[in-house]
């Protein structure tokens, strides 16, 4: 009867399985074939709604084969893994010109300036930029596609590595699951100051999972890498001998010299680290700093602790700080001025003229405006996260409380080996080091980079938080794992119901009140339009709404910081940002009092689609309202002299404005058609 009932199992999961795979095909040629024809607010709304319930039924699928103990695991996870990475790759699936504005576009203006030529090294982090570029080369492509194809290979590192490094601390198949489906929630992206976009910070602290995961194992002695090598081979069911024996004296020795192939690959993976952003390599090198003084802390007076017979990461972290010092003298600026900042920042607190985390006090004061609360966009940013978060500060208490050694003895955990322990113990030892260096991102002009630790911190999270589910399921009374195995199909849709809430704020929407970050080809094409058409003798004044074209001169040109900057001749000027004033009440008049003298005059006055959907959709008309929008077509001596579906360019002639007042005469049309005949 057992043998019919695991055949018949078995075969439920194969076809379970096959559903699965074939609803993910017929969702990704759905996907492909809804090309976004215009800019879109919301991905997750202008994506086919049968893209949607495929990637659920796939999902479901995924996850109710992972339940089940058989050999089907590792199809099932490539299942989940797919899927998860067909949401994230959304906008490639979809033909994105490009995904990603603000800094992004100013990374884009960096890569096209490598491409052409220019020397990447001047960039204080060009690793992710010369990848794009060589993707580009090698593959043929645009260098903004290359981009996407180049954040989709940090977020599948990402998938790799996180329930690699769960399982390196609790080797077993659930353990591998859990750690698994935890990467696919992709919980350090918060939309905030982490971002799936061409962000450099938020690739760098994805493709972090992989320096952790390869720091374990350097840390395993031959002994110990049998061990697992023995637990991997028989899917992590049987229960190993301890890690490796304790030596009888280790004192200061900074362990085993003998060369192992992680001994070379980690001063490459530090390399790439300070390369991809040394703001993420400082972290690491914090973390694994801390990391190597317990090392010695525990060899030289707890010499007979498990703790202490492990392979140092003394060398592993003076080379990272090596490259790092040696990096950062070559890009002194770039360093010292972030340093300044927060220098600043924290004296100003002490002193009473910095307050705490302003840009979050900012940002919820425009909530409050459009009628959200704080709490309600917390829990729709951050929910998912909060869970894992005392997931892991339950496992972090756990270690230092010595809760955990006490749970392994009430409840032999056969398959949680001492090098397992071990490793919890020194990433906590990681973290408590890494606390005090973001708490000063609380205060002054620094907390701008607040939620980037908040992003890492939840890179950090997502393993720890894995390891406490793990824990948790391991501690259960026999008869609550056994209603759980029976209650399984109720456990299927509490776990996709997770990963679509997850899911639905990694992208920034309206539905967390965001934009999305979308860039259609003719939004580009639009502003170099306008640039290439200035008048041949003097550059013409840009004016924006919220935003102006510093961005997109950045993105064609070369960005301005950079050292090659290549301004389009004559340069653009900017004049900002208008109020929404202005364009109610008159564009000309608003130029014409300008404080600066030098920016009274004719501008350009750009109007974007992502201009509308931004405002009316996303921020809910918080600062520019719909009518603000139409009142800048009926104004006098305002006229459209370009409009290609994406861009709306107006001209606006402050001279005749001001040339007409006093005779109270308003010409709308002569003068705007002579300038758009002049700038065409």
């Amino acid at each position: 009867m057992t043998r019919v009932r695991n055949t018949g199992g078995a075969f439920a999961g194969k076809l379970a399985l096959a559903v699965g795979y074939l609803s993910l095909a017929a969702g990704l040629v759905v996907a492909w074939d809804a090309p976004a024809s215009s800019y879109e607010v919301s991905i997750y709304a202008a994506t086919p709604l049968e893209f949607w319930v495929a990637l659920a039924i796939a999902t479901a699928a995924a996850v109710g084969v992972s339940l089940r103990d058989d050999g089907q695991l590792p199809l099932a996870l490539l299942l989940g893994g797919i899927s998860a990475l067909a949401v994230a790759g959304l906008p490639t699936i979809r033909g994105y010109h490009f995904y990603g504005r603000a800094d992004s576009l100013v990374h884009l203006g960096w890569t096209r300036a490598i491409n052409v030529g220019n020397d990447p090294l001047a960039l204080f982090y060009p690793g992710s930029h010369l990848l794009s570029v060589s993707l580009s080369k090698v593959g043929g492509i645009e260098i903004t596609r290359a981009m996407m194809f180049v954040m989709l290979l940090y977020i599948l590192l990402f998938f790799i590595c996180v329930p690699l490094c769960v399982w390196f601390i609790f080797p077993d198949r659930r353990a591998f699951a859990i750690g698994a489906f935890s990467g696919f929630l992709l919980l350090p992206i918060n939309n905030v100051s982490t971002h799936l976009h061409f962000h450099t910070y938020s690739m760098t602290m994805l493709f972090v999972p992989f320096v952790l995961y390869v720091a374990f194992t350097h840390l395993l002695d031959d002994e110990s890498r049998a061990a697992i090598g023995a637990r991997l081979s028989d899917g992590g069911r049987t229960a190993g001998a301890r890690a490796s024996a304790h030596r009888e004296s280790v004192g200061l020795k900074l362990g085993s010299i003998e060369a192992v192939p992680t001994t070379y690959l980690l001063p490459l993976l530090s390399l790439a680290l300070v390369l991809f952003h040394p703001q993420v390599a400082l972290n690491v090198l914090i973390l694994l700093g801390s990391i190597a003084v317990v090392q010695l802390w525990y060899r030289r007076y707890r010499p007979g602790k498990s703790l202490a017979a492990h392979r140092a990461l003394v060398l592993q972290a003076a080379v990272l700080l090596v490259i790092f010092v040696a990096w950062v003298q070559t890009h002194n600026g770039a360093f010292v001025r972030t340093a300044d900042t927060m220098v600043e920042s924290v004296m100003g607190f002490i002193e009473g003229t910095a307050g705490t985390t302003p840009r979050i006090e900012s940002q919820a004061e425009s909530a409050e405006t459009i009628g959200v609360s704080i709490w309600e966009m917390f829990a729709k940013l951050f929910g998912i996260e909060a869970v894992y978060a005392l997931l892991a500060s339950g496992v972090v208490l756990a270690v230092a409380t010595g809760r955990l050694d006490r749970l392994k003895q009430a409840k032999p955990m056969q398959s949680m080996p001492d090098v397992g322990s071990d490793v919890l113990t020194l990433l906590f030892f990681g973290v408590l080091a890494l606390l005090p260096f973001f708490a000063l991102h609380f205060v002054g002009s620094i907390s701008t980079y607040l939620f980037r630790h908040v992003g890492f911190s939840m890179m950090l999270g997502t393993i720890l938080g894995a390891v406490g589910i793990r824990y948790t399921l391991a501690a259960l009374p026999v008869r609550f794992t056994e209603l759980i195995r029976r209650g399984r199909p109720i456990v299927v849709v509490v776990v996709v119901l997770v990963i679509a809430v997850s899911a639905a704020s990694i992208f920034p929407s309206p539905s967390v009140y965001l934009p999305g970050s979308h860039v259609p080809e003719a939004e580009m094409d639009g502003y170099a339009s306008s640039f290439a058409s200035q008048p041949a003798d003097s550059g013409v004044w840009f004016g924006g709404v919220r935003t102006s074209s510093e961005r997109y001169e950045q993105a064609l040109y070369g960005a301005e910081s950079a050292p090659w900057a290549e301004q389009v001749v004559p340069e653009p000027r900017d004049s900002g940002a208008v109020p929404e004033t202005a364009m109610l009440d008159g564009l000309p008049a608003y130029y014409a009092t300008l404080p600066d003298p030098d920016q009274r005059r004719d501008h350009y006055f750009v109007v974007s689609a992502a201009d509308r959907g931004r405002e009316i959709s996303a921020y809910d008309s918080l600062r520019y309202s719909e009518a603000a929008f139409e009142a800048v077509d009926a104004q006098p001596h305002v006229g459209r002299i370009r409009d290609n579906g994406e861009v709306t360019v107006y001209y606006v002639d402050v001279s005749g404005a001001s040339a007409d007042r006093p005779a109270g005469e308003n010409d709308t049309d002569g003068t705007a058609d002579a300038a758009g005949e002049a700038s065409e």
